[in-house]
């Protein structure tokens, strides 16, 4: 970011005070201003400070046996990590991220672990008490636990990252901390492994913790069994699974052109048992009596990253990945871009890291070592989200009011009562207690989740008899990975949350695997809640990991996911979950169509903005419209949706009349669906597609409000275009891109830190998603061969530091579908000749 923006939300900041204001940022009390606006120590040091030392060669004496090696920097700010042994590098990547985003990974571990408070105040209270009953603490040290008892090579890795953020934080003097801090008035906390668990768990409570059991329930109860098993079909007509059919996968990897497939430098991991029965987890921690829902109506001018706010239900991304036959190169070539909150700064981290057996980039999440997604010499990777429902509720049977015992098979059960503290600025500490039970903790009493326990798999301690290594292990063992092999073996550590990897290889492999730790259970889909009185309704265990659902070499020639149902109804583990149900038919579609592909085409595909949804339903709405009443302003608005090619353009008005059109017809389906006292699920849109083309007499379509006749779907389609052009009042529709309004905001929400309004195209049934501040967080497309190229786009910059021009550099190429080369630099002396500046560690 320029220093002038930064100025300006500065003067914004001082603006306030002179008007009166007595809170600061997200409600926390501003610091003094003298010590703010000091220019020696106050946030003028950050502008001044945050690039100069990017140019220049600069030698890093530091008292660590792992501070040995080089990081590079490239014209964007991107660090290249060139270390002699893995823990070097994993003491660099600590090192690094620390000077990047430091703030960023200390608000968003302390969103995890429930401790925002202690530097917001009562803003944040709801959302940190919600995390401590929830047990994400606990959750979290359990994991500590897990990797040190059991995996001491990942152990050694998180340990080698800690302490390079920590080495750096423990040179910053106040003056050198980030502008935020001195906004907030604190200072950063020391790390530890404990942290680095604690972000990963809170991707997994965005990616993997939706449920709506509670909801799903009362829907039973509301609609007639023949209407809701219309509306909410486990397995539909035309669907297209993530791994389609079993008869298409190819059962072994293939060599090319003379050179063998590699056997896999991770081999020794291979041979893991399979997955047990497991017994009720151990106790678990905290918390107090709550409200029915999360209380987190003062949170939405507070973070908007994927770990502060609650799951989004459009969480997803597109993956896929085309062989050798399907491409113009004569080696495979594979895109990947997750769906994400879009903030600045940016939920990823670019970076190259180069030992002398890999040399591997792509992108890392800051506050966990090792390549989330990327690419080497050999291989290349990304994920997209899976979507099953991996959190189960049971109704807990209280014998008495205190809530510490309940009826478990006819007896007596004590509840282990957790304690732990809640930290609240300018308040006494208060004590959080939270009852326990075999299935896990009992968060609320009150609402539709009373009195029920919570089974998330995110909270389940998956030790050494299960797996070799961790999730983390699986990302540092997907970097270094060297074909097939290896790829299988780095994935037997993932337990959550469960994402589609996405695989492609120089050897002419392509491969689909959606992979996490599924849970095994006694009945049903996980679905509605279940009687917790019963020890034989918990989970059974895991599916075992040769009988998960996956895809190797397919007949096809491509394989691809956008979070679509993940198998067909022949896959004998029942599951529910939350599913798109149109970019993942669009982009198979497309393959289908075009062909052989080049980097080029997968670049566009990527960047297409046309949606599946739109061009299935507006003919429906379109036909059931009585044309022949239309004013001459109906006419017009009506010309406008008829003549439109599903494009979501940011300048469309017809994609703003579609949209408003499709949103309001929904609506007027399911009153029925509408309580006061209760939530609901409301069904998919393509089962509401079908059935206005099918069934448009259906009884859903008729309001119930009204009696004097029956509605059908024509009149609600009928209903809301009236409505749209009378709100019209004769005027023009607004641009798509004012009606969406989006924009990257600054993790912190702070003024003038964020970006302008976006205009570009997207929507969120297209496959470039862009809708409010969710879209594209990272997009990469990877040509293979005996040297690998790769592109990518990033909406953001590598540095957290709002001075620097490496915040946001990336954000006009990624809002205007420009790409830049991820360059991988083969040797240090390469790296010496192109980087513009160095760290030397001695």
């Amino acid at each position: 970011m320029k220093l002038p923006a930064l100025v300006l939300s500065i003067l914004l900041l001082f603006l306030w005070v002179l008007v009166g204001s007595a809170e600061g940022i997200m409600g926390s009390p501003l610091p003094r201003l003298g010590t703010f606006f000091n220019p020696p120590t106050g946030f003028w040091t950050n502008a001044a400070t945050a690039d100069w030392t990017r140019g220049q060669i600069s030698k890093v004496q530091l008292e660590h046996p792992l501070a040995k090696g080089t990081i590079f920097f490239d014209r964007r700010g991107v660090p290249h990590i060139f270390a002699n042994t893995l823990s070097e590098a994993s003491f660099l990547q600590g090192y690094v991220h620390a000077a990047d985003r430091l703030w960023q990974m200390d608000v968003s571990t302390r969103a995890t672990d429930g401790t925002l408070s202690a530097v917001l105040g009562d803003r944040t209270y709801a959302r940190d008490l919600d995390q401590i009953r929830k047990g994400y603490r606990r959750s979290a040290q359990q994991e500590v636990d897990t990797i040190y008892q059991n995996f001491p090579e990942d152990a050694e890795q998180i340990s080698a990252y800690s302490a390079g953020i920590n080495t750096y934080i423990n040179q910053l003097a106040p003056s050198d901390y980030p502008v935020e801090y001195k906004l907030l008035g604190h200072s950063p906390q020391k790390w530890s492994p404990y942290r680095t668990m604690l972000l990963l768990k809170g991707m997994s409570q965005a990616l993997s913790s939706r449920f709506a059991d509670a909801e799903r329930a009362a829907t039973v109860k509301t609609l007639s069994p023949d209407t809701y098993r219309l509306l909410y079909p486990d397995h539909s007509a035309g669907e297209e699974p993530v791994i389609p059919d079993a008869s298409s996968v190819a059962q072994l990897p293939k060599s090319r052109k003379g050179q063998p497939q590699p056997v896999g430098r991770f081999s020794s991991n291979s041979e893991v048992k399979p997955q047990p029965l497991f017994s009720a987890p151990a106790a678990a921690p905290q918390n107090i009596s709550a409200p029915s829902k999360p209380l987190l109506a003062d949170l939405h001018t507070f973070p908007h990253a994927f770990t502060l706010m609650p799951p989004d239900p459009g969480n997803g991304s597109n993956n896929w990945a085309v062989n050798a036959r399907l491409s113009n190169t004569g080696y495979p070539m594979l895109a990947s871009d997750p769906h994400l909150t879009l903030t600045l700064p940016s939920i990823w981290h670019e970076i190259q890291i180069h030992l002398p057996e890999m040399n591997a980039r792509g992108v890392s999440l800051p506050g966990s070592p090792g390549i989330m997604i990327g690419y080497n010499d050999h291989i290349a990777y990304g994920e997209t989200n899976v979507g099953q429902d991996v959190t189960d509720w049971f109704k807990i049977e209280w014998t008495d009011e205190s809530r510490t015992a309940y009826v478990l098979d006819g007896a007596t059960v004590a509840a282990e009562i957790v304690r732990d503290t809640l930290f609240v600025k300018g308040r006494e500490v208060e004590i959080i207690e939270t009852p326990y039970t075999i299935f896990g903790p009992v968060p609320y009493t009150e609402g539709p989740y009373a009195d029920h326990a919570m089974r998330y798999l995110g909270h389940v301690a998956v030790g050494g008899q299960q797996r070799k290594h961790s999730s983390v292990g699986t990302f540092l063992q997907l970097m270094r990975a060297e074909g097939h092999a290896d790829y299988e073996t780095a994935l037997r550590g993932h337990v959550d949350p469960a994402q589609n990897f996405a695989y492609a290889d120089r050897y002419d492999n392509i491969a689909m695997r959606p992979n996490g730790f599924f849970p095994v259970r006694s009945s049903g889909d996980g679905g509605r809640p279940y009687d917790g009185s019963v020890s034989a309704n918990n989970w059974r265990g895991f599916i075992p990991f040769e009988q998960r659902p996956g895809q190797l070499n397919p007949r096809r020639g491509f394989v691809s996911s956008a979070n679509q149902v993940t198998t067909g109804p022949a896959f004998p583990y029942p599951y529910t979950g939350k599913f798109a149900q149109y970019r993942g038919r669009y982009i198979n579609r497309h393959l289908e169509r075009e062909g052989v592909m080049n980097q080029r085409s997968m670049k566009e595909l990527q960047l297409d903005s046309r949606s599946l949804l739109a061009e299935e339903l507006t003919p429906l709405l379109l036909a059931r419209l009585n044309r022949s009443q239309l004013s001459d302003d109906g006419k017009r608005l009506l010309r406008l949706v008829a003549d439109w090619d599903y494009d979501y353009q940011g300048n469309s008005q017809a994609t703003t009349v579609f949209e408003r059109w499709k949103n309001r017809v929904f609506e007027l389906t399911f009153d029925e669906l509408k309580a006061e006292d209760r939530d609901f699920l409301l069904p998919g849109k393509r089962a509401w597609t079908q059935l206005i083309r099918k069934q448009p007499q259906h009884e859903i379509f008729d309001i119930v409000a009204t009696t004097e006749f029956r509605e059908t779907a024509a009149t609600l389609v009928q209903r809301a275009f009236d409505e749209i052009l009378e709100g019209l009042e004769g005027g023009e529709p607004e641009e798509w891109a004012v009606v969406r309004n989006s924009r990257v905001r600054h993790l912190g929400a702070i003024p003038g830190l964020g970006s302008d309004l976006i205009t570009t195209a997207g929507g969120g049934t297209s496959p470039r998603v862009l809708r409010g501040g969710h879209g594209a967080s990272w997009r990469m497309v990877v040509e293979l061969g005996k040297y690998p190229r790769a592109w990518g786009a990033i909406p953001g910059g590598s540095s957290g530091h709002p001075g620097s021009e490496a915040y946001d550099n990336g954000l006009e190429d990624w809002t205007n579908g420009r790409y830049h080369e991820l360059v991988r630099w083969r040797d240090w002396e390469e790296a010496e000749n192109k980087s513009v500046g160095r760290w030397e560690f001695e």
